[in-house]
């Protein structure tokens, strides 16, 4: 059934990225995870992750969100997260996708005793910066890693400025509201947007989970693309959400999450979650959202119907790259605007652009989104 929830509740899954997918699941069924060691796969930054957890103190109770300031890095946090999806065209009308994501793990928790050297690791960063382009079928995708640094990785308040390395997102530092700007700097990925909000945020609920954030559904986005066969101009949309707190981390949980974001081309915005368990027991739920042109939410329970309709083999794993989707009366056909989107990150990820086009009720409706999967070439005998 179809239904309607506080907006603090229900906009905590527009704000998720897979990463905390399983947390968000368990806070809606009213149990809590266990907290999980990392797997024998996971990543170096999944065991230090799980290490800087003794470090903080679980936040808890309600909080009001105040921007530009919640912007930055908050260092009472474990963990924090940062992400934009962008869903453009280019000067032929031919999609691009750009991704930004920028993962914070403190490794000195609010109490811990000042540093005694400006080298003394106290948080580290790892981020990635994907470009998809359907012309030529062309997609670069790169992964960082730094410690957090002054002028290297981290956020600089003064200038409203996130950085790792030339990769850098800009805030206004006014509370006034304003434009945001996307720099992936010199190198082979070579984007620069300016970013404008069109909606109003979506709050996290503080008195619900452990973790606080917020997520802007709609930007305005337009800027500049540079690759060898020069400079195009884009534009379109973004999606943009941070998140900061006990964020589970991919590799240290048994559960591996689908996270789907479509921006229609009638003013709305839609967010699967789409969660299984890497052992193939049970069966995977899927948890999903409308936002209107008003910005009004509308979570769907039961009544959200999901077919994976393809696979796509690669490397790694077999991905589900066709969706066909059903939720009210709102009907869409999920698909890449290519196959080969799989990305050799420390953990491996199906990370692209997807064309959406179905029926809302009476009218014909069509958009760019951006589909992540995880934790498929971990499933035991390939489960769904």
């Amino acid at each position: 059934m179809m239904t309607r929830r506080s907006w603090g509740v229900v906009a905590v899954v527009i704000a998720i990225s897979a990463a905390a997918v399983s947390y968000f699941l368990a806070s809606l069924r009213g149990s809590e995870p266990t907290p999980s060691a990392p797997s024998q796969g996971s990543d170096w930054v999944s065991a230090a992750a799980v290490i800087a957890a003794e470090e903080f103190d679980r936040l808890a109770g309600p909080w009001e969100l105040a921007l530009p300031a919640d912007h930055g890095v908050h260092s009472e946090a474990s963990t924090e997260l940062w992400q934009v999806s962008a869903h453009l065209t280019d000067e032929d009308g031919l999609p691009v996708g750009v991704q930004f994501l920028l993962f914070r793990i403190g490794l000195a928790g609010p109490d811990a005793p000042p540093p005694t050297s400006s080298w003394e690791a106290r948080e580290l960063y790892r981020g990635h910066v994907v470009l998809i382009e359907a012309a030529g079928s062309t997609v670069v995708a790169q992964e960082r890693f730094a410690r957090g640094m002054a002028g290297l990785a981290g956020y600089e308040a003064n200038l409203g400025e996130l950085r790792l390395d030339t990769w850098s997102l800009e805030f206004p530092v006014q509370a006034v509201p304003g434009q945001w700007t996307l720099n992936t700097g010199p190198g082979d990925i070579r984007v620069e947007l300016n970013l404008m909000p069109e909606k109003e945020p979506l709050r996290v609920d503080g008195n619900a989970f452990p973790f606080r954030g917020y997520a802007f559904s709609r930007l305005r986005a337009e800027g500049t693309l540079e690759t060898q066969s020069g400079q195009r101009s884009v534009s379109g949309t973004a999606w943009f959400e941070h998140l900061w707190g006990e964020l589970p981390i991919p590799g240290g949980s048994p559960v591996a999450s689908d996270r789907l974001q479509v921006q229609l081309n009638d003013g709305s915005e839609l967010s699967v979650v789409r969660s299984r368990r890497l052992d193939g027991a049970g069966t995977p739920t899927v948890e999903a959202l409308l936002i209107d042109a008003e910005g009004t939410v509308v979570a769907f329970d039961d009544a959200a119907q999901l077919e994976l309709a393809r696979r796509w083999q690669g490397a790694e794993a077999a991905w589900p790259v066709d969706w066909e989707l059903r939720l009210g009366d709102l009907q869409l056909s999920i698909t890449p605007v290519m196959d080969a989107q799989e990305h050799d990150f420390m953990v491996s990820v199906w990370s692209g652009l997807v064309q959406a086009q179905g029926q809302h009720g009476d009218r014909p409706v069509s958009g760019l989104g951006t589909l992540q999967l995880t934790g498929y070439e971990l499933m035991a005998g390939g489960a769904p």
